[in-house]
């Protein structure tokens, strides 16, 4: 190759050089990234690390084969990045050289890159009109591809055999709540000095410089008594802390030092992904701001993910002290006169409404009595008269329902509901008959059986029970829609009513729902869903426990198959993902601690029944349980995340809709404490179940901005 000749080709050249350092320095990064930021997350979200690699790569690819359309393309791209890059800094006020710099290397060497390939276009243009022809052995023909594939790909096995990139030490999660705890009584300190005018110290491992973006929040008895901003560029974060919090201090300017005593601190950090400092290279995650927040609880910090306290572990401890707390707010859930239950407590305004409801009292009396079991609290005995006579109250006398159980009874005006659904029916069948199997009293039978006769009047040909039977103010109407809930819980009340009579109309009634649930599983599969809903875990899971109770009856081998066969399709929908503590353990398609924690009544009758059958694989559930325990824990008010709550001890062992709405349902606590009584003496002493946290060298990373 002559000089002249050099000189031509020498555009290309560097071009391919450029391509082949920034496709390597992006897949260096990429692979870091993925180890020291991603390594706690699926895949799915570490693999993204890669993305700008992978888009230089390809690049790389389509510039070798066609030079100016590439060469245009790397032009965009490397320049609107860059441009855009610099627009995200600039509007944070962090457009700094030092930035500038460290972009242009890796968006900016695309541009120069792209320009030069340009010039090789040109340059290939002319060879071609001149008759030129690619050399004939493969190896210099294809040598330029081998070197820019090649050598990124030895980039990244050579980066995951480095240190840099070694997945970080998770064992020991001290260090991040070691710096809730500091930081909570830091700013605590912050306010008392406040207060007081006293100098203030400033601890050596809050000397931390960073681009903060930080709030304070104070509570005090439920209210926010006074907010504050802090920010911070390449500054010590105990002077941001203190800006805020002394900023929170001024707008609360009622707040004295007595009430300070009882306030609660809750600290915010608000940091953009895609702006993280790790060698001042962008995140090619969303880059919206996202937060880091904890509370202060009795001189800690406690984690906090959409204001809702995170559970990361569970003991057997734990579950005990819920099961006692649930019990004191069943309790509280009673009306003290009528002494039935009410459905809903709602915590924000103190109220449990105007109304009990049937089923939530034959639900919670029945929940009350698997306590007894469990602890012998006498005071549950003490109350059975009285819980027992406000359910038979509640049954119908009427000739068109007779029967049949009102839905809910306004107490103030002495009003019962005209309205009876057959699961308000079957839920009292199950509690009559645990009373009647206590106290051997004829006429907690006596109720249970006419429950049974009016539901043997709605079931229809096909075997599927009309929902309800409600009067409109002129005329009776019925629910036409098919719900598994209903049609299930109907089949199990039946069954034990069966069971214990022997009588034939409660079979037959039983036999014609289960062959219909064979049906819809033959047709639809064992994940089901019915007019109600589309197929979910809740309505599957009634067909599999209301099966489990028609099979003591009947055991024939096809129901316990279909029993078995939702029971696995119900733990493979379980959510497993330890990265998203906010959910872990719940179901998909379940939104509610109600319909969890039903699940998790469900999956300890699955324990239960691999046992009884002499089964292997019964653990499974038993994991699934203490899986979904903990998401239940969770979401249960205790002394730690009532902090927003005028009344919060009205409120402790409540289990709250889901983080979204925190008012209390009553079935909620029913099917969770349901849960914990029937697997609590299968657990081991000790800790049962942990879940990582994030390691804090990468959240601090985020922090700093």
């Amino acid at each position: 190759m002559n000089r002249w000749e050099l000189k031509r080709r020498l555009p290309g050249y560097i071009g391919i050089g450029l391509m082949i350092l920034t496709t390597s320095l992006w897949m260096y990064w990429g692979v870091g990234e993925m180890y020291y930021q991603g390594w706690w997350g699926p895949w799915f979200v570490r693999l993204l690390y890669l993305v700008p690699g992978v888009v230089c790569l390809g690049l790389t690819l389509i510039v070798l084969k066609w030079s100016r359309i590439g060469g245009w393309l790397m032009i965009v791209i490397g320049g609107a990045f860059t441009a855009w890059w610099w627009g995200i800094s600039a509007s944070r006020e962090l457009l700094t050289l030092g930035r500038l710099l460290c972009m242009l290397p890796l968006s900016g060497l695309l541009v120069v890159a792209g320009v030069l390939f340009l010039f090789e276009g040109h340059y290939r243009q002319r060879l071609r009109s001149e008759g030129w022809t690619p050399p004939k052995k493969w190896l210099r023909r294809n040598l330029r591809y081998i070197l820019s594939i090649g050598l990124p790909l030895l980039t990244v096995a050579i980066s995951v055999l480095i240190p840099l990139t070694e997945f970080p030490k998770t064992e020991d999660y001290s260090d991040t709540q070691r710096f809730r705890n500091l930081t909570i009584q830091f700013v605590r300190a912050v306010a008392e000095s406040h207060l007081d005018e006293q100098q203030m110290q400033y601890p050596e491992e809050l000397e931390i410089r960073g681009n903060w973006e930080l709030s304070i929040t104070i509570y005090h008895q439920g209210e926010i008594k006074g907010s504050g901003e802090g920010k911070g560029r390449n500054e010590i974060l105990s002077l941001t802390l203190e800006e805020a919090t002394r900023n929170a201090l001024e707008e609360s300017q009622n707040l004295s030092k007595e009430d300070l005593k009882e306030a609660r601190f809750l600290v915010t950090f608000s940091y953009h992904p895609f702006l993280g400092q790790l060698d001042n290279l962008p995140q090619p995650l969303p880059y919206s701001s996202q937060s880091f927040s904890f509370i202060e609880y009795d001189g800690e910090g406690k984690e906090l993910i959409e204001n809702l306290v995170i559970t990361r572990s569970l003991d057997k401890e734990l579950i005990l002290q819920k099961i006692e707390q649930g019990k004191e707010f069943l309790f509280r859930a009673m009306h003290q006169d009528e002494h039935g239950f009410y459905k809903k407590y709602d915590t924000l305004n103190d109220d449990f409404g105007n109304r009990l409801h049937t089923v939530y009292s034959a639900s919670i009396i029945y929940t009350l009595l698997k306590i007894y079991d469990f602890d012998g609290d006498i005071r549950i005995l003490e109350s059975i008269p009285d819980w027992g006579d406000f359910l038979l109250s509640m049954q119908s006398k009427d000739e068109k329902t007779y029967g049949a159980f009102h839905y809910s009874y306004y107490f103030e005006n002495k009003e019962k509901e005209l309205r009876f659904v057959v699961g308000t029916t079957a839920l009292s069948i199950f509690t009559l008959l645990d009373l009647y199997e206590r106290t051997g009293e004829p006429k907690y039978l006596e109720s249970a059986k006419l429950g049974g006769d009016w539901l043997t009047t709605m079931q229809r040909a096909d075997g599927c029970m009309k929902a309800y039977k409600r009067y409109t103010g002129e005329k009776w109407v019925y629910g036409t829609k098919e719900s598994l809930l209903y049609n299930g819980q109907v089949l199990s009340a039946l069954s034990r009513l069966y069971k214990i009579t022997g009588e034939e109309r409660y079979y037959d009634t039983a036999e014609k729902i289960a062959k219909r649930f064979t049906e819809k599983v033959e047709k639809e599969g064992y994940y089901l869903g019915d007019d109600y809903r589309v197929k979910n875990p809740i309505s599957s899971a009634w067909v599999a426990m209301s099966l489990i109770d028609f099979y003591k009856i009947n055991q024939d081998e096809h129901y316990k198959n279909i029993i078995l066969k939702i029971g696995d399709e119900l733990y493979e929908r379980q959510k497993k993902d330890v990265n998203n503590p906010l959910n872990y353990g719940s179901w998909w398609r379940v939104y509610s601690t109600s319909g969890n924690g039903w699940l998790a009544e469900v999956m300890v009758e699955m324990y239960k029944f691999y046992k009884e059958q002499n089964m292997g694989g019964s653990d499974k559930y038993k994991e699934a349980a203490i899986k979904v325990a903990l998401c239940i824990i969770q979401n249960t008010y205790s002394e730690e995340n009532t902090f927003f709550l005028k009344e919060p001890q009205k409120a402790i062992g409540g289990i709250f809709w889901n983080y979204e709405n925190r008012y209390v349902r009553t079935d909620s606590v029913c099917h969770a404490v349901n849960a914990y009584c029937g697997i609590i003496n299968d657990l081991e002493d000790g800790l049962l179940l942990s879940i990582p946290e994030k390691p804090f060298e990468a959240i601090l990373s985020e922090l700093k901005n």
